[in-house]
């Protein structure tokens, strides 16, 4: 059958012949959520099909672990870049960088914009780590592009490789024949001396070795490469660019095949020194990466498509599907893995793997609140990262039990802060030590990190300052100011014993309590468990309304917030994804879930409001105001988390309804943001109420454990949805990877 676009392509050429099927097959539709064939896949993808002008924060980035990425924009333009060392923030490219020529036109493959672009329209869909767009142009030729880069879960030094390839099908729909002559040509690169070489007989490419573009010494010479199959490279003053001709016969399709490598060896951090990433150990130059993707690049495909699949065929909301594909394009936009180079760097030969809160927003290396929330595909694709992740927390630990709120502002990985969000984060960390032992079951890493485990939940307790078992919120702003109000919603200050934090620190104790047990610190254990026997009932005394727990209630000033708090059960979801007791009495969550689907969930149509009073109106507390009022807004993992202490109490319709109205709103909300996911959203525009690319949003990957009951090790044994999908992500005895070929 022929589809609409075939026809339209019939009608604007005036020619009959059938057009072949498309990668995809689906119109865009940002309002949409579709179900459609791809190629390469089995089972029909679950996914939005946008339109040239549905993105305002640009499309998907392409890239690896630690890679840096390069994003392809719906309108057919190079968007964001951070391959050349741009941390934290990107450069902006907006450059077209494929042109056809046929018929004695050139055209451009962009939408028209700033007097460039011949794309009548564009049908983009993303699957991270791959890009299928189909271009609309009045030519006798059906263009379609496939962009991806290597993202293997299970294999760290396969998705550290940077390059990205992209793969043009030319179909004619033409009665005679045609030639038609493609061009890669990236705009906005930096120039430099460009040397052509040759791959394997049928590849051409050229590398440029430029100036860094960033401060480093002369001798300093980062390179990219361009290649071409069966095609020429081109080199001149302004840069370089390959193209290839094929000859089509009516009806007939062809493929070209282009690849883009960089290597950008060293970078400096935020203390001024120089690193170095961890792929230039295995590659000396672009050209080296090169010759890894013409090598690799089939099994690459297969191997994405593969893990994929287990996905798309899965028994998960199709809505769900479609973020847990995308949302890991956070690591690639906010990673990076160091190289030891130096006999006193901490770390060993595995090198530091780090990822950023928001390196375009908020850069801030490996924030606890995010790590707490975002690390969930580090900890079940990655785990040997996850764990030098681990050690460097560990490393700049204070002898108090302290661990540090960051390692630095910007890229900074050895400027650790401190006494921020440290109510929580004390707590989170013990956390993270035994999601990882779940995840591994090593207990040599159990007995390792024990102490370390121990000293950061007695220092919790310190933050108890009077005695009643809980920890209570210590804003750090002045009267008058919001910042820093010391809890995850940083402007929003909290007083006295709040639901949240307090709550936590009871998830905290159980956890630890486990921890001590398996330690065999059994006097550690016992002083834990009569801690949190007085909290738990202080919890009572002083959070409980009859129908929800409060934000927080200072008993001391009697200052006191009266909101229903959307993560009031925060510590219920804590201890769930670990097995363990629940901190709160079931009664009490049970009503608590009551008044939140009531009050919380239906006060904005984008989202989960974080507080609403018992009449139903939000709760306007703190600041800065405008479109940022975090009482009133919709906080990601708030909502997250509250969705899914639904999901794991048996209410599945407010869980699913909690979840997708979220991911709605971001996938197909008014301001799309499916590759530049937000801090928060706002509950009254739908947009973002701050940033873009924050790693928390990586929580979503905890989903599949609340829809199925499961804590981390239930998950990951064999046969659950993780080790699924790392089946399907590895290579095969010979190098390739389930699913079908593409």
């Amino acid at each position: 059958m022929v589809d609409t676009l075939g026809l339209l392509a019939m009608i604007v050429t005036g020619l009959g012949a059938a057009a072949a099927p498309h990668l995809f097959n689906a119109a865009a539709d940002p309002r949409r959520l579709q179900t459609f064939s791809v190629d390469g896949l089995s089972h029909p993808a679950s996914g939005t099909v946008y339109p040239a002008s549905g993105l305002e924060q640009g499309g998907m980035p392409l890239g690896g672990l630690g890679t840096g990425y390069l994003c392809i924009d719906p309108d057919g333009r190079l968007g964001k870049c951070s391959i050349f060392n741009r941390f934290p923030a990107p450069m902006a490219l907006n450059r077209p960088f494929l042109s056809l020529q046929v018929d004695g036109r050139r055209l451009v493959l962009a939408t028209a914009k700033d007097g460039a672009g011949d794309a009548k329209a564009v049908h983009y869909f993303g699957h991270f780590p791959v890009a299928d767009v189909r271009f609309e142009v009045e030519a006798p030729i059906q263009v379609e592009l496939r962009a991806y880069s290597p993202f293997l879960p299970g294999d760290s030094a396969g998705s550290n490789v940077p390059a990205a390839v992209f793969e043009v099908r030319l179909t004619s729909t033409a009665e005679k024949p045609q030639r038609a002559t493609l061009a890669f040509s990236p705009g906005g690169f930096p120039t430099g001396e460009a040397r052509r070489f040759s791959l394997d007989g049928d590849w051409a490419g050229v590398q440029v070795s430029h100036r860094p573009l960033e401060a480093l010494p002369g001798w300093v010479r980062p390179t990219y490469a361009l290649a071409v199959e069966k095609g020429a490279a081109e080199t001149d003053g302004a840069g370089a660019g390959v193209s290839a001709s094929r000859e089509l016969k009516p009806g007939e399709t062809a493929t070209v095949r282009f690849l883009l490598a960089w290597h950008q060896p060293i970078l400096r951090e935020g203390s001024g020194r120089v690193e170095k990433h961890k792929y230039a150990e295995r590659f000396a130059d672009a050209k080296a990466v090169t010759a890894e993707a013409v090598k690799r690049r089939p099994e690459w495909l297969r191997r994405v498509l593969a893990w994929q699949d287990v996905l798309y065929g899965s028994a998960l909301p199709d809505w769900l599907k479609e973020e847990l594909v995308n949302v890991p394009s956070t690591l690639t936009k906010n990673s990076v893995w160091l190289a030891r180079t130096r006999p006193d760097d901490w770390w060993g030969d595995e090198g530091l793997f780090l990822v950023n809160e928001s390196f375009l927003t908020c850069a801030v290396t490996e924030t606890m609140p995010c790590r707490f929330f975002g690390h969930w595909p580090a900890l079940f694709f990655f785990p040997e990262l996850e764990l030098t992740t681990l050690k460097a927390l560990r490393y700049f630990q204070l002898r108090g039990g302290e661990p540090p709120f960051c390692l630095g502002l910007g890229l900074a990985i050895r400027d650790p802060r401190y006494h921020c969000q440290h109510t929580c984060g004390a707590g989170e960390y013990a956390q993270l030590l035994y999601r990882y032992y779940l995840r591994t079951g090593d207990e040599g890493f159990l007995k390792d990190f024990w102490p370390s485990a121990r000293d950061a939940l007695n220092f919790m307790l310190s933050l108890d300052r009077d005695g009643d078992g809980l920890v209570e919120d210590h804003p750090h702003a002045v009267e008058g100011e919001y910042f820093p109000g010391n809890n995850p919603l940083d402007c929003w200050p909290w007083h006295g014993a709040s639901s949240y934090t307090a709550g936590k620190g009871l998830a905290a104790l159980i956890c630890g309590i486990q921890m001590a047990e398996r330690a065999g610190d059994r006097p550690q254990a016992q002083r834990w468990r009569q801690v949190l026997e007085k909290g738990r009932k202080s919890y009572e005394e002083k959070l409980w309304t009859g129908r929800y727990y409060r934000t927080y209630h200072d008993t001391a000033t009697g200052r006191r917030n009266e909101a229903c708090f959307a993560a009031q059960l925060s510590s219920v979801w804590c201890t769930r994804v670990l097995g363990l007791e629940d901190p709160l009495p079931k009664d009490r969550i049970a009503t608590a879930l009551e008044s939140i689907a009531r009050l919380n969930l239906p006060a904005s149509p984008f989202g989960m409001v974080d507080a609403v009073f018992a009449d139903g109106k939000p709760c306007v507390e703190g600041g800065p105001g405008g479109d940022r009022v975090w009482s009133r807004d919709i906080f990601i993992q708030c909502n997250a988390t509250a969705a899914m202490v639904f999901l794991y109490a048996g209410r599945r319709d407010d869980g699913l309804k909690a979840a997708r109205t979220m991911l709605d709103t971001i996938f197909r909300g008014p301001h799309a943001m499916p590759w530049s996911q937000p801090c928060g959203l706002s509950s009254v525009t739908g947009g973002t109420c701050h940033g873009h690319d924050y790693y928390d949003h990586m929580v979503v990957w905890s989903y599949p454990l609340a829809l199925a009951g499961q804590d981390i090790r239930a998950a990951c044994a064999k046969g659950g949805l993780i080790a699924r999908i790392l089946e399907a992500a590895a290579p095969a005895p010979d190098g390739r990877a389930g699913g079908r070929t593409p």
